[in-house]
């Protein structure tokens, strides 16, 4: 039977970074593994983050999992057959909830070939302001963010390597009186031994009869629509062989514009490509980012790519990144190509299937 290790949590929590460390480890098992990524958008950073990384990726796009499961089962099908996979990872866009309804029940009613667990990721940086104090987004957005919590099999606690032992103390407290039904996981995704954990957590869980969310899809609908969609792909054309770095220079510069704006982040991806070295940036309303090891820069030109999910409006978040770009251009010299651009809100989730019994 095929494993469907289906993966929610909200924009910025680390879903991505723990999948491919998982599939790393699993192809040195030689376990057959594959991944199904998922946004409102069609130009997708974590696409590339996993072709990257060798692993076989598909994506759903335009539309989360839930308004587009004829094309999640299709994929999963395609990797069953095409790369033999035993375990699928499909990681669902961070603004989707709803999941047990819309994608669990009608894989149990169509597909009785496949065993899925639900793993939900909250960043251990933005989970006490979201449930303790006065939390990052409006009512709306906290709505789906809780929503998604509710319906967890398996709850990961991420990014604990950012956390002192006392705060990581005080998290475990909360956590566990807060969720004391779920399985919960406290993970820092960037270390082997927490990811061979949650593996064997995912390999051992026994799903029982899980219970559709209660959920009130007009909240549910306005708080998607508070967050500004924004995905540019460009090219850098630098006079010296620098263009990483000014790239590497524009994702601070705009992830700093957003934050003197006081605007709330969801997520806030960059893939830089050089032709020698490429590289994914990440900015959270959490602790800063992942900006790994840069090498020595060669190219005088560079591919880039931005995935911006903003508490904001789509123009102004547009207006933000181009006036960013446009000051670097006007201090270097340099000039920013623009290939392919996207700038919306996303729309009334209307799922494929709703299953409440």
């Amino acid at each position: 039977m095929m494993k469907l290790y289906l993966i929610s949590g909200f924009l910025g929590s680390g879903k991505t970074t723990a999948i491919q460390n998982a599939c790393t480890q699993l192809m040195k098992e030689k376990v057959n593994v594959g991944v199904i990524t998922n946004d409102q958008g069609v130009q997708l950073v974590d696409t590339r983050f996993m072709r990257n990384a060798n692993v076989p990726v598909m994506e759903v796009t335009d539309g989360c999992f839930c308004c587009n499961y004829d094309k999640v089962d299709s994929l999963i099908e395609v990797l069953k057959e095409s790369h033999y996979a035993e375990i699928v990872f499909a990681e669902s866009v961070g603004s989707c909830t709803d999941m047990i309804a819309t994608v669990v029940k009608p894989l149990q009613k169509f597909r009785k070939d496949i065993e899925t667990v639900i793993s939900v990721f909250v960043d251990a940086n933005v989970l006490p302001t979201m449930l303790q104090s006065a939390p990052l987004f409006v009512d709306s957005v906290t709505y789906i963010y809780k929503k998604q919590i509710e319906e967890a099999d398996i709850l990961i606690v991420n990014k604990i390597d950012s956390l002192t032992d006392d705060e990581l103390s005080k998290m475990d407290r909360l956590v566990n009186s807060k969720f004391p039904e779920k399985t919960i996981l406290f993970q820092n995704s960037l270390d082997k031994d927490s990811i061979i954990q949650w593996l064997i957590t995912l390999e051992n869980f026994k799903s029982g009869a899980r219970s559709s969310l209660e959920i009130d899809y007009d909240i549910y609908g306005a708080g998607e629509a508070e967050l500004a969609w924004l995905d540019i792909e460009m090219e850098l054309f630098a006079d010296e062989n620098n263009a990483f770095e000014t790239g590497v220079t524009l994702a601070k510069e705009i992830h700093w514009e957003i934050t003197e704006q006081k605007l709330p982040i969801g997520h806030l991806k960059f893939f830089i490509d050089d032709g020698v070295q490429q590289k994914k940036i990440s900015f959270t309303s959490g602790v800063q980012t992942s900006i790994n090891e840069i090498g020595k820069t060669v190219s005088a030109k560079a591919d880039i790519l931005i995935n911006a999910r903003v508490q904001t409006e789509p123009e102004h978040l547009k207006a933000l990144v181009f006036n960013t770009i446009s000051k670097i251009e006007a201090t270097s010299g340099y000039k920013f190509i623009t290939k392919d651009i996207s700038s919306f809100k996303p729309g009334y989730p209307k799922p494929t299937h709703r299953i409440i019994d």
